[in-house]
């Protein structure tokens, strides 16, 4: 299932008979040394050997592979020999100085273990338009655009100028800030002398093309070149005092928007910041600075500040190019994201939206089929206008043109000249099929983006533009991070063991489930090091959106990960990936909904707790003993058939969700009395067992599978109404049709009144305890899950309480509990790097009797290259500060803060907790 693009020395790429043209594509002098990290590391070493190239290298930062030594490239076990790994202490560095440093050392690599080209995959270097040139001045080739593309498309600001010229629609906003507070400087109507006396003073020399400049246009050209001499013009605290003026304006043209900070080189949710208030805008520069690290003298410190149009999908469109044509590969829809970082990445193309649109018109889902008909008219736009934006940079690799899209509308919002982590998605549902020019018949197909790079750094001046192949009618991906229920950071855990991928499962992980070579034994893995919290990349396809979704469903309930202090986001996307399916497969989600999604799962967390399913079962036990010993006997045959899933759902919030989600063949419906059953509830139980994994499996533990003697009930009953549905005459599958014969007193004619009796007697015992299965759905109406549902238009409907901003952070907060503290102290959520103070020069948040209202900030948490603010959850007084200052590691549960609240809270004890649990579940039973 792995994309391949198979060739050697003297053979040609696979393709059409005859292909005498490829022979000359050779790659047996190309040495690639791999400086990226992530999981496209290991894929570029297995498509580049398949390629014919000479041994890949690859490069390991120091911070990765000794900081956190569990989390040491996997990777190593495919490379084998010392010679090929090399080490730097950390990619980029911190700052400029460290940064030059770290690309002095990679070039110094390079050539003294002879690579001829280098790869950065798709971290900041790949798109770092310095790193770039500094590989093309030292002679070497650069596995990925150019740096001219880079610096004209990849920086954000320059991008949405470009695309402006284009007639591109783009998002509105400035682009310019750090120009803009160079000239706040500037005394009234002086701007020109202001910054010719800046040049002089400075020695400095900007491009001018020549030509009078308009001042903004003049000061952006002076910052570049103060910035190639590492001389700082602009302070933080100017950029703040703009970034607040620019803000208020915005806000005032814009209302009821937020606004996006976005620094020109982020990346991946990095360098971003969405905020509602002139007020935030200094905390969010400070941060959006430092995730780029851009703090340093001579950083490229400017940063867009966009209009963040809410409830917008983010579509993107994959291109293509070798500096003359430009070929768009279909577009992905990105808009599952959660912290700025997309979680599900599912493909769009013209061929699946015109098949799905016409099969949805034929069964009668007129404006669904128009949804979609619209949406296709917008994908060839964003095709078209991708094209035209390649080909004006002159695109010569791999690059991806982002866009929002608004109903009918979308807005350009930036170039990444980089591939994409969810490239693979676009690989499932495309191939390049590249046709010699001159003789027809003969060809070559590249099944893979990585390898078609490669192809165009070494070949691309002989290549034509390709015709794109369809492969699949849908690819999809999904992220498999270090999260915790809520979807933050969990730093730390240690994998022991995981799954191996399923058959039409492609994996991409660094290669964490490659054995030792030695042992042939699973190696533990730290995950989530310094980097970032991505684990795995899991894609699949299908022969429609709704094949694909149901594959992706079951590798997810079968994957198994199991570890020391080991979270991951599986069990969310797992629910979430049913919940799409319920709705319908072609959804159309916007960028805030994971958010909402989130909350309604945070809604269910909070009313499972109250539920005690045990004192449930005793209180149920309580009754059938009134009804006789055999009705007693019935339903204690089956307490660990019902119990344990019923655990299990109660226990796992985001598990419940997707049993409660929406589904083609409804398991019941609900009215005011509470839920009705529409399928025999052993059919529900074995669907139950299969949808948590505890069917029997060879191998299985027996604390993971069903037991035996469950098994034996569960087919004895199965046996039992098909029987009964057979002898009666009636469908099967129609259950109140069966419940209701079984529940009448008059024998059917043609059954004796002997049989009748015993056949009811057993269906009453059968049905004893079935009742409960009920109460997760119960929990669902109480939580309100249920309200978030789907409209004729594709469009996810969300009840208001889960739009409430503080009813949400609420909810959120209720999958992941903080650790258990006490009401005088604040501790770490997880474990990260502890940061007092906003900027090295800047006052602390908080110290030794400051005063702080609830949710005022006391730190910041780096987890993973994310910069969290702790906010206080109460108001009170500080009356220790117990973390140290700035740059401090500190694990999860430890204090930071000793604190004097405001108000004393008086603590729930447990045994008040318990009554309160009882009510609770009790109450709930009586709605069965």
């Amino acid at each position: 299932m792995r994309p391949e693009f198979s060739a050697s020395p003297g053979r040609p790429p696979p393709g059409g008979a005859g292909n005498s043209w490829g022979v000359g594509l050779r790659f047996d002098h190309v040495k690639v040394l791999i400086v990226g990290r992530g999981p496209v590391r290991r894929e570029a070493l297995e498509v580049f050997d398949s390629m014919g190239v000479q041994p890949t290298g690859i490069l390991l930062s120091e911070k990765d592979s000794v900081v956190y030594p569990r989390a040491l490239a996997p990777e190593l076990r495919l490379v084998g020999r010392n010679e090929r790994v090399h080490r730097i202490p950390d990619y980029m560095g911190a700052d400029a100085a460290e940064k030059a440093r770290s690309i002095g050392d990679i070039l110094r690599i390079a050539h003294e273990h002879r690579y001829t080209h280098i790869f950065a995959g798709y971290g900041f270097m790949a798109e770092d338009h310095e790193f770039v040139r500094a590989v093309e001045e030292a002679g070497l080739g650069f596995v990925g655009p150019s740096s001219r593309v880079a610096l004209k498309a990849g920086a954000k600001d320059a991008a949405k100028a470009l695309a402006r010229t284009l007639g591109i629609s783009v998002t509105p906003g400035i682009d310019n800030v750090a120009a803009l507070a160079l000239l706040a400087g500037a005394p009234a109507g002086g701007a020109e002398s202001f910054l010719e006396g800046l040049a002089r003073k400075h020695g400095l020399e900007p491009d001018t093309g020549g030509g009078a400049l308009p001042p903004e246009e003049r000061a952006e050209r002076i910052l570049a070149a103060a910035g190639r001499q590492g001389i700082e013009l602009v302070t933080l605290e100017a950029l703040q005092a703009e970034a607040e003026r620019q803000v208020t304006r915005l806000l005032k043209e814009h209302p009821g928007h937020k606004l996006r900070f976005k620094h020109v080189s982020g990346g991946g949710g990095k360098g971003q910041r969405v905020i509602a208030s002139s007020g935030e805008a200094p905390q969010a520069v400070f941060e959006v600075l430092s995730e780029s690290k851009a703090t340093g003298p001579g950083d490229n410190k400017n940063f867009l500040i966009e209009v963040n149009v809410e409830n917008t999908r983010h579509n993107e469109i994959q291109l293509l190019g070798n500096g003359e044509w430009c070929i768009a590969l279909g577009g992905r829809d990105c808009s599952l994201q959660m912290h700025e970082q997309k979680l599900v990445e599912i493909s769009i193309t013209q061929e699946l939206l015109e098949a799905t649109a016409a099969e949805y018109a034929q069964a009668g889902k007129a404006t669904q089929a128009e949804v979609l008909r619209t949406d296709l008219e917008l994908l060839r736009q964003m095709e078209t206008q991708a094209e035209r934006f390649g080909e004006a940079v002159g695109l010569d690799s791999a690059s991806t043109f982002e866009s929002i899209v608004f109903g009918d509308r979308h807005y350009f919002m930036e170039m990444n000249t980089r591939i994409q982590v969810e490239h693979r998605v676009t690989e499932m549902v495309y191939g390049l099929r590249f046709a010699h020019p001159d003789r027809p018949g003969e060809f070559f197909q590249m099944d893979s983006l990585v390898g078609a790079m490669l192809l165009l750094a070494v070949h691309g001046d002989k290549l034509p533009r390709p015709e794109r192949v369809p492969r699949h009618a849908s690819g999809a991906e999904v992220r498999i991070n270090a999260t915790n229920d809520a979807l933050r950071p969990h730093a730390g855990g240690i994998v022991l063991d995981w799954t191996p991928p399923l058959g039409e499962e492609l994996r991409d992980d660094q290669g964490i489930g490659i054995p030792n070579p030695d042992t042939g034994h699973f190696m533990p893995y730290q995950l989530a090091g310094a980097y970032d919290s991505n684990a795995a990349l899991i894609v699949t396809h299908g022969t429609t959106r709704a094949d694909n979704l149901h594959r992706m469903a079951e590798i997810l309930r079968q994957m198994e990960v199991r570890g020391k202090d080991v979270m991951s986001n599986q069990a969310f996307l797992y629910g979430l990936t049913h919940w799409m399916i319920g709705c319908d497969p072609m959804i159309k989600p916007a960028t805030p909904f994971v958010r909402a999604y989130l909350a309604a799962v945070g809604a269910l967390a909070e009313v499972a707790r109250e539920i005690d399913p045990d004192l449930a079962w005793r209180a149920f036990g309580e009754r059938a003993a009134l009804l006789g010993a055999a009705a007693a006997q019935a339903l204690a045959a089956k307490q660990t058939l019902i119990l344990r899933p019923l655990r299990i759902l109660l226990g796992h919030p985001h598990l419940l969700a997707g049993w409660l989600a929406p589904r083609p063949e409804r398991r019941w419906e609900i009215d005011p009395d509470g839920a009705v059953r529409l399928q025999n509830p052993f059919d529900v139980v074995e669907q139950l067992y299969h949808y948590l994994l505890l069917e029997e499996r060879p191998g299985a533990a027996p604390g993971e599978r069903i037991w035996d003697h469950d098994r034996r009930l569960l087919d004895e009953g199965l046996a039992f109404y098909r029987e009964a549905a057979a002898r009666l005459g009636i469908d099967g599958g129609d259950w109140p049709a069966l419940e209701q014969a079984l529940e009448s007193e008059a024998a059917p004619k043609g059954i004796a009144e002997g049989l009748w009796a015993r056949t009811r007697a057993a269906h009453r015992g059968f049905q004893h305890g079935l009742p409960l299965l009920k109460l997760p759905i119960v929990v669902g109406q109480e939580a309100g899950f249920y309200g978030l549902t789907m409209d004729e238009r594709l469009e996810p409907v969300v009840p208001a309480p889960f739009l409430d901003e503080a009813r949400v952070s609420h909810l959120h907060a209720a999958l992941a509990p903080p650790p258990a503290g006490r009401a005088n102290e604040i501790l770490a959520w997880t474990g990260g790097t502890f940061y007092a103070r906003p900027s090295p020069d800047a006052e602390p948040y908080v110290t030794e009797g400051s005063r702080f209202a609830a949710g005022d900030t006391m730190g910041i948490l780096e987890v993973m290259k994310m910069f969290n603010p702790i906010r206080a959850e109460f108001g009170g007084t500080v009356t220790r500060v117990l973390a140290g200052d700035t740059g401090v590691i500190v694990h999860k549960g430890q204090r930071l803060f000793e604190v004097e609240p405001d108000e004393t809270a008086t603590a729930e004890t447990p045994e008040e907790a318990a009554v309160r649990r009882r009510e609770r579940t009790l109450a709930m039973l009586e709605r069965l």
